[in-house]
């Protein structure tokens, strides 16, 4: 890459950049900017200057720090000035080449900019398409939604465990309309064992959507656990107290989840690449909405090699001597996101048993003369599977076993 350049060491709610006129010749000196309409006033005015000096237009180039640079990437956006994003691992590898390799703030846009012209070619930042941006987003929100269910489940059973121990051990989904329900009103056996199973049934009628007979057979089934179990506290305890608070925060969290899943499938099923992702075995509308957020627009990718490197599904490569330096691990260095979903998929048609190409890679890794084990098989699935939904995806097409 060469022309002027302003490169940019993006910090959390500041940044310092140094002016480039070509490789190793500068123009003035490092400065430093808070992220406010002040300090990017004078970042446009020396890109102007910069500007005028060489009389080509200038480049932004800063490493990929995450929300951090979303500030300054929308002023250069709205100023119409190119961007370039750079792996933070490349210009720290750049900085370890030097013998008295320091690490600060003032000289990293030095490193930075090193890199940028080391390269031949560099893909522009652009602008994303408005729906795969705001599915990424959405997904992202839903992971985070998925992390606090989690942690709230784990102290919710610890003290379901205390007022109505072996509960959950009743249903088969103990998340479900039915046991939630019941726990909202009856939070402790007491309150429930000396309940007529018709008044439970009733409730249950009332509060969910199943039909008087089976809510009848929850009840009379319910109620009979009661009467055997025995609780750790009593029912007007702190316990139950603290219990109730967990039950609803499980509740709603539950809720908020289903509905940002339901809003992703909504949106993503307007999608060209939603209908062919779907028909893959083992992909049902959850996975699909969701590796659609995470792949964005598929034509941004030049090949089907390209997108499992951006999945960090690229083998780790290191060759020396008489090692081939091939069957190693996978680089991880990509969206891990888009690799736990890939995962996700292959285990759920790996227990569908259906004959199709990702199974039968499966069974051709475990049976090879050096068989890998089940995770490590999965994992080179993964690969697989993603080269299919590449290969479907570019050729308008379903998914054919």
């Amino acid at each position: 890459m060469e022309g002027p350049i302003v490169s940019i060491d993006v910090s959390n709610g500041n940044s310092h950049y140094m002016c480039f006129i070509k490789n190793n010749k500068r123009f003035g000196k490092v400065k430093k900017i808070d992220h406010d309409i002040e300090g990017f006033k004078r970042l446009l005015e020396d890109i102007q200057k910069l500007e005028a000096e060489t009389n080509e237009k200038v480049c932004a180039v800063f490493e990929a720090t995450g929300v951090y640079t979303k500030p300054l990437e929308r002023f250069l956006s709205k100023n119409s000035i190119k961007t370039y994003i750079i792996n933070p691992l490349e210009s720290a590898r750049k900085r370890k080449e030097e013998i008295h390799n320091k690490k600060t703030d003032k000289l990293d846009p030095i490193s930075i900019s090193k890199v940028y012209y080391d390269k031949e070619e560099m893909m522009e930042l652009k602008k994303k398409d408005e729906t795969y941006n705001w599915l990424r987003k959405k997904n992202r929100l839903y992971e985070d939604q998925l992390n606090h269910l989690r942690k709230y489940k784990v102290t919710f059973q610890n003290q379901l465990s205390i007022c109505f121990p072996g509960y959950l051990d009743l249903f088969k989904d103990g998340y479900s309309d039915i046991p939630m329900t019941i726990l909202k009103k009856y939070p402790h056996p007491d309150l429930l064992k000396n309940k007529k199973a018709e008044t439970v049934a009733r409730y249950l009628e009332k509060n969910t959507c199943h039909t008087h007979k089976v809510s009848l057979e929850y009840a009379l089934k319910i109620i009979e656990f009661a009467k055997k179990t025995y609780p750790g506290c009593e029912k007007d305890d702190v316990e139950v107290e603290i219990f109730k608070i967990l039950l609803d925060k499980v509740i709603e969290t539950q809720r908020e989840c289903e509905k940002t899943l339901n809003e992703m499938i909504t949106v993503a099923s307007t999608l060209e690449e939603y209908r062919y992702i779907l028909s893959i075995d083992g992909i049902g509308t959850n996975l699909a909405a969701r590796i659609i957020a995470e792949i964005g627009d598929i034509e941004e990718f030049k090949s089907r090699e390209a997108l499992v490197a951006y999945a960090g599904l690229d083998p780790h490569i290191y060759q020396s001597g008489d090692q081939d330096g091939k069957h190693l691990k996978i680089s991880k260095k990509g969206n891990k996101y888009l690799r736990c979903l890939l995962f996700l998929a292959v285990g759920c048609s790996i227990r569908g048993a259906k004959d199709n190409p990702v199974n039968r890679f499966y069974q051709k890794k475990k049976q090879q003369s050096n068989p890998l084990n089940s995770k490590a098989a999965k994992t080179a699935c993964t690969a697989k599977l993603l080269k299919i939904i590449y290969g479907i995806c570019k050729n308008k097409t379903t998914y054919e076993r």
